[in-house]
């Protein structure tokens, strides 16, 4: 990575160092060139530091969010319908896979942006491709986990007796459709609906991976790529393979699942329940929004750090090639 000093700075730097012209200025000593190198050395320390301060506010703000989500996601996993709810939860689940899924496209183009900067040379950027795969995969695995916890079809007596009469030598009894069968039908075309959607998004998602797989393998056969993008496709494979396996695991899972929610809340409990989660899903989104602007930074901060290096190697260069040896 190239680092590029605006036109005044670079003009203080040529007459510094006489870069571009073979000549030193007869103004400035070899004493001022090692102070420059000084001050560029302190310079870069506060960048490390400020650079170390971005990566730990990363790391916090992406513990908190990783804690948050999994606990709502086994709250709602732990929770069914009642016949007082009679379908919110399960509306409440859907809305929420709704957001795991927003959650894994916004994480995979972030991901795309990384590897764009590989590409072009940002080798460093490497190391982050593997962090954002965790997160997707973390969320792929929280929507299956919600998937698995629509409750499973039970056999229940479609109709209540009401007691019945005698008329004319005959028994004639009254019965009305059970809540609980209708609670129970409920529940099982939620179920089967989410279960095919999700069944037919994983199958869907393993498809691209082999594609990109294969597309891979041909670039890196017989597309002769940079050392980066050598580099950033031999990693990608190893993570396709990874991720294809995994997910082909969680398809089993969802079809050998027969529910595990087994807390049943009031319709107050309910409609709290909801009000909790409209209020978390607003500040993970407002969490999820500042965390990728932190990455933004520090990646600047990064590129930005790895040039005032490159500049000072190449002053460290010039004055040991210059510097009058000792008697």
């Amino acid at each position: 990575m190239k680092f590029h000093l605006p036109p005044l700075a670079a003009a203080v730097f040529i007459c510094t160092f006489g870069v571009g012209s073979g000549q030193t200025s007869p103004t400035i000593d070899l004493e001022a060139r090692k102070a420059s190198v000084a001050n560029l050395e302190s310079h870069i320390a506060q960048r490390d530091s400020r650079l170390e301060e971005l990566r730990q506010d990363i790391a916090t703000l992406d513990g908190r969010i990783e804690k948050r989500v999994d606990e709502l996601v086994k709250m709602l996993a732990d929770t069914t319908d009642s016949q007082d709810s009679k379908w919110r939860v399960s509306q409440m689940k859907l809305d929420a896979i709704q957001g795991l899924r927003r959650s894994v496209e916004l994480y995979a183009g972030k991901r795309r942006e990384m590897t764009e900067l590989i590409k072009k040379g940002d080798e460093a950027a490497l190391a982050d491709l593997g962090k954002f795969d965790q997160r997707i995969n973390n969320r792929i695995a929280q929507i299956v986990e919600l998937s698995k916890s629509f409750p499973a079809h039970e056999t229940v007596e479609k109709y209540d007796s009401e007691g019945g009469s005698y008329w004319d030598g005959y028994y004639n009894e009254n019965s009305r459709i059970s809540e609980e069968w209708k609670q129970s039908r409920r529940d099982s075309v939620q179920s089967k609906k989410q279960r095919d959607e999700i069944n037919e998004a994983i199958r869907e998602d393993i498809e691209r991976l082999d594609q990109r797989h294969r597309s891979l393998r041909d670039m890196l056969a017989n597309r002769n790529p940079s050392d980066s993008a050598r580099k950033l496709y031999t990693q990608e494979l190893g993570q396709i393979d990874a991720q294809s396996e995994s997910l082909k695991k969680q398809l089993a899972e969802i079809a050998m699942s027969t529910g595990g929610a087994t807390r049943q809340p009031s319709l107050d409990e309910a409609v709290g329940l909801g009000q909790l989660l409209d209020d978390a899903r607003k500040d993970l989104r407002s969490d999820l929004s500042t965390l990728f602007r932190l990455y933004d930074e520090f990646d600047r901060a990064r590129a930005y750090l790895a040039g005032l290096k490159e500049n000072l190697a190449a002053r460290k260069a010039w004055l040991e090639k210059n510097t009058p040896a000792e008697n």
